[in-house]
Parts: C-alpha cells; structure tokens; sequence
C-alpha cells in the first residue's frame, strides 16, 4: 500500500452475506483507492462474510468494518457508513461489483456540485450485461412512481453507484428515514428540497448473477416506503406514525438531538411547584445543555406570562389548574403536533391522555399510585372517577407507550393497577451542587420542607414536636412550604403552645433551603405516600438523617439506621425525634450514613437515564442511530432486566486504520 497525507474519498460498500464476490470486490476498490478509506458495513451476516473482511483488513490497511448484528437495510448500512466517514467526498457502491472501482473513480473525479448519480439509462451510459426483462420493467416503473410523486429528474436513482460532498449528506442525512433499497429516493429528495445541486451522469454498469432480491415482495416494501415518504413530506404527515403501524417499513432515524414535549400540569415557576416539577425542570435544563431542544406545555397561574424561557426550556402556558385538562389537547394539535420527537406525560393524579391526541412516542411519567389519597381526600363521586381513570383507563390507553416512575415502590403500585413490570423503567431523581453539608444549628432544629398538603400529615410532626420541646425548651422546628392545609397546621402548633418554636417560613428561596437542611438536626417527613421522598436525599445531601413513616417512597429513599430512622406507619414520631437530640453517637453516625447515601443519586446520570428511556421509545422495535458521548452510535431495544434502561449503545467503528499506513 502507498503512503497518502491525507483521506481524499471515503467509499461505502454495504453487504450481507456477501461471501461468493466480496473478496474480489474489495481487492479491486482497496488498491483502485488506494488514497481513500473503504468503509465495509456488514450487516445480518450468516456466512463467512465477516471472516472474509476482516482477513482482506489484514492485507489493506484502508479497509474500516463497521459491523451491524442484524440486518438494518441497504439504506441503513448506507447511512451507518455515512456518519463514519472521515474524507470530503463520500460514495457508496453495492458489493456485487456491477459498478467497477475505476469507474466509481472517474465517477468520483468528476464531482463538480453537491453530488452525482450514476445512471443507466441516460444518454452515453453502458450497459455491458443487462438485467433480465422483469426487473428492467419494474425499474422504469418504479423511476415514473419516483418522478410523478417527488418531481426528481433522474432516469435511475436506484443505479447502486452515487458520490457526494461529504458536507452536504451530513446536511441532509438528519432528514432521511428510510432503511430499505428507497434510500435513494429519501436521500435524493431531501437533497433537492435542501436546494442542492446532484446531476445524474451516465456510468459503466453490468449486471451481476447472484441477486438474492426476490422482486415481487421487495417492490410492496419500496412502494410502502414510497407512500410513507410522500406522506411525511406533506401536510398529512401527521398520520405516519399511524402508517407505520399499518405498513411497518422499518424508518432508522438518525438523533443528533431529540425534540422533547414535556405536559406537566405545573412549571416551575408556579407558586405549587414541588418534587415533580424540580425533577423535570432539573433534567429538561440539563437536555437544552447538552443539545436537546425541549418545550413545556402547562397551565397558567395568576399573573403568569403565556409563554415564557426558562433555562432554554420554552414554556406555553394555556388555561388553569382545571382546564388544562380540556385546552391542552386543542393547543397541542394546533401548535405542537408535528414539531417533536417523544412527548412525557406527566401523570399528577391523573395524566393528559396524550394517546388520545398525539401518535408521537410516549412516556407516561408516573410519580406514585394516588389510589388511597383519592380514595381518602376527595368527595366520593369525584374520587371513584379518578380512581377508576388511574387504574383501569390509564393502563388500557398508554399499553404501547414507555412508562417511567421514581422508585421501585412506585413500580410495584403500578403493577398492581394493571402495567406490567418490564413496562416501568425507573429514573431516580438527583441532587443540587450546592446542597452539601454545613454548620448545623446550636441548639436543636428539625425541617420539613415541601408542600401543605392533608395527606403530608405535617400535624403528626407538630405533635410529636411538643414532647421534644417539653424535654428540651430551646428546640425549634421550621416548616418550608405552602398549601392549602397551612391554616389547619398553624391552629395546630397555637394549641398545642408552640407558637413560638413551630416557625412557618413559607415558600423560600433555594438558599434559604440549604441553609434550613444544613442547619436541621434531622428532616421529618409523616407523609401517607410519596412517589420518592425527593426532600429527604436532599437533606441527606446537606449532612441531615431523615426521620419518616415507613411508607412507600420514603421507605426506599431511607436506609434505616444508616441515612436515618423509618418508623411504623402512624406510630409516634416522638421517641425517634428525641433519640437525635439525646444520642449523638447516634446521630453523627447518621449524619455521615446521609452524605454517602446522597452520592448515590446525580442529577446528570438522571437527565442521561431520561433520554435514554426517551430514545428507546423513539427507535421503537428497530434500529436508530444516535451521536451519544462525542460519537455516532447504532441503538437499539435489548431486553428489559430489572431497573436497566433497555437500550443498547453500538459504537459503529470501535477501531480505524490510518490508510497507508
């Protein structure tokens, strides 16, 4: 092999099993461009194809194999080899060799715009062997199908031989779905919408025996695929994802980033917000960062803009805590529909009954089971509705959609209403940089922090606060937050005398939060349910055991007698606040079980879980192709184990020769 300074082409050969004529094939392009890479991509390979390239990669260093498990289509393996490219001019060629090695370089040498396609049927080509009647037939068939439906003027846009500025496809090659031999069409059409100048000239072809296309069957997937490209690149192109379903045609997209809906009845600006909007709004900020684009549909607020940023995340804001539900759906056929790649539905109770509205992938976001506080909380006519939606209306709707919950706790109520385990992937939430440990207070201080809400039994905190304030009359207890319940707790704490050691400081800044979790003794939390207990890793965070009832959610977010005390649901809460003030022992062996425990969870593994899970509902049941950590990567479904994101990451080239050398 002769030395070369620099990669002038990069050809792109496709094959599976292609054992009869792929030595002969790569002889002959290894030593033509001898200056330019020859990227192999074996895909679904049976035979001894692979064995075959890897041994010609001994001999000539300007063979790169990118090897693909399953078969992923002529047009995937195409593109697969297009992002892996590394010389200005890319060209592909099937590996039959009809199209010679020096005739794709006379081919490649005469690029003179964006790019060129081989033709045998324009004037000056040469047909050496033809092919036989019935496919010359379906080809000009197919060519007419292709120039009435796309308005490309090219004779032949299934010649296998085409070359292109590399800079151009990458343009383009976001915007091209298709996966099988309708490849051409998808690429050649987003290249003339894109404005790009292709000729078609003509070429030097032969025919060769061995074709293992069966015609009748190939033509009904390249019409479908046709169809579905002609739809997409139309007004109706709303109803592909309902197509797919009825003529799967295998689409492989291509993600350099992943537009993101998120439909959450609060942003994070609501004076309400809590736990469920500081989990989305920490990831969604997180996703913009890292080159993700995401908007929030939500309701409005009094004095709240209707659209608005926040932290690069868009914010549309239609109706009230009660009509969203209704004026959500209208906004987003309007507005949204065709402008994403996955929508989360976020379930606060009950979810948006996005499958009713959007064909979009889904993840439904479930942060706990609401069935007993329904149940206890709500008028019985309005809870028996809920309870019903939630249970047996919420699976039925969302059973081809991604679920996603906060705890393992959270997953097992929701199988118990009916969704499956392998169903429920988990992302557990993270921690804020800035919530470490600090000075803690002087005298004793115990913090809650979150909503006012009945089913938060903050009461039972209170009460058993006033046995800690008998035995220790400088003790203080801060409650952080607001809701409806807060004029109920504040007649609490003045009849059982604690006016002046129950302090209630409302909603506060996140500053002031810290300062309150680092300072607190222990967190308390008496909450019925929690879908996670994102207040207690927080304190945990800050240096701060967590006290609280043994209930799902917290139960899991507390290791008892390491990051903090779980006691029996309804028991006294007592005798455990009065072992933090009187052991402390006791309490610094917690105080160091919290920090470790908090180093568990990261907001940046929790954002990455999301689009992972988000991925995987976008790739569906095939193959996508995705540029994750810096390179591009081949993804796809693998099987659902226990807690695990069932996606597979494939780097596509895990080793590259320089040519020459």
């Amino acid at each position: 092999m002769r030395k070369v300074s620099a990669l002038v082409y990069s050809i792109i050969i496709p094959g599976r099993n292609e054992s009869a004529r792929i030595e002969s094939t790569l002889d002959d392009f290894a030593k033509t461009f001898y200056d330019s890479e020859i990227i192999v991509v074996l895909n679904g390979c049976t035979d001894a194809t692979p064995a075959i390239v890897r041994g010609l990669r001994a001999q000539f260093s300007n063979i790169v194999v990118v090897e693909i498990e399953d078969a992923v289509g002529k047009g995937g393996a195409v593109r697969a080899g297009m992002l892996v490219a590394k010389a200005p001019v890319v060209a592909y060629v099937d590996a039959d060799h009809a199209t010679s090695a020096a005739e794709l370089r006379r081919l490649c040498e005469s690029l003179d715009g964006d790019g060129i396609v081989a033709s045998r049927w324009c004037k000056g080509a040469i047909v050496e062997v033809a092919q036989p009647f019935a496919r010359r037939i379906a080809s000009r068939v197919f060519n007419a199908l292709v120039r009435a439906a796309f308005g490309l003027r090219f004779t032949d846009t299934q010649c296998g031989a085409k070359v292109f500025r590399t800079a151009s496809i990458r343009d383009v090659l976001p915007y091209v779905e298709t996966s099988n031999f309708a490849f051409d069409v998808d690429l050649l059409f987003a290249m003339k919408n894109a404005g790009m100048n292709v000729r078609e000239v003509p070429t030097v072809w032969r025919d060769v025996e061995g074709s293992r296309l069966n015609l009748v069957p190939a033509s009904a997937r390249m019409f479908a695929a046709i169809v579905r490209l002609r739809i997409r690149n139309s007004f109706l192109r709303w109803v592909v994802p309902a197509f797919d379903r009825l003529f799967p045609t295998s689409p492989m997209r291509s993600h350099s980033g992943l537009n993101i809906l998120i439909l959450n009845w609060r942003d994070p600006e609501h004076p309400q917000a809590g736990g469920a909007e500081k989990y989305l709004h920490e990831m969604a900020r997180r996703w913009v960062a890292s080159g993700h684009a995401v908007e929030w549909l939500t309701a409005r607020f009094p004095g709240a803009a209707s659209t608005t940023t926040i932290d690069g995340v868009r914010v549309m804001r239609v109706g009230n805590a009660m009509s969203v539900y209704a004026l959500l759906p209208i906004a987003y056929l309007r507005k949204f529909r065709d402008r994403f790649d996955v929508v989360i539905d976020a379930e606060n109770g009950i979810p948006f009954f996005s499958p009713l509205f959007s064909m979009k992938p889904k993840i439904c976001l479930v942060f706990h089971v609401h069935q007993q506080v329904l149940k206890k909380y709500l008028p019985a006519a309005i809870g028996s509705i809920l309870i019903w939606a939630e249970s047996w209306l919420m699976p039925r709707l969302y059973r081809t959609s991604k679920f996603v919950t906060i705890s393992n706790d959270t997953r097992e109520a929701m199988h118990a209403i009916g969704i499956p385990r392998q169903s429920v992937d988990i992302v557990y939430s993270g921690v804020d940089a800035e919530m470490v440990p600090g000075t803690k207070s002087l005298v004793p201080l115990f913090a809650y922090v979150g909503r006012l809400k009945v089913y938060k039994r903050v009461e039972c905190i209170i009460e058993a606060f006033s046995a800690v304030r008998a035995a220790f009359p400088n003790a203080m207890l801060h409650i952080a937050g607001d809701g409806d319940d807060r004029g109920r707790l504040e007649e609490c704490a003045l009849r059982l005398g604690l006016a002046e050691s129950v302090v209630f400081e409302g909603l506060v800044s996140q500053q002031r939060k810290v300062e309150l979790l680092q300072s607190a003794w222990a967190y308390v939390s008496a909450s019925e349910i929690e879908g996670w207990g994102i207040g207690v890793i927080e304190a945990n965070a800050c240096g701060t055991p967590a006290l609280v009832y043994g209930v799902p959610g917290l139960r899991e977010a507390v290791i008892d007698g390491v990051s903090g005390l779980v006691i029996e649901d309804g028991s006294d809460l007592s005798p455990a606040l009065l072992s933090i003030v009187r052991d402390e022992p006791l309490r610094r062996r917690l105080e160091s079980g919290a920090v470790s425990r908090a180093r568990e969870f990261s907001w940046d593994a929790a954002a990455q879980a999301m689009v992972d899970v988000a991925m995987h509902a976008v790739i569906g049941d095939y193959y996508g192709l995705a540029h994750l950590s810096g390179e591009w990567s081949l993804i796809k479904r693998v099987r659902n184990d226990g807690d695990s994101i069932a996606l597979a990451k494939i780097p596509l080239v895990s080793e590259r020769k320089t040519a020459g050398g």
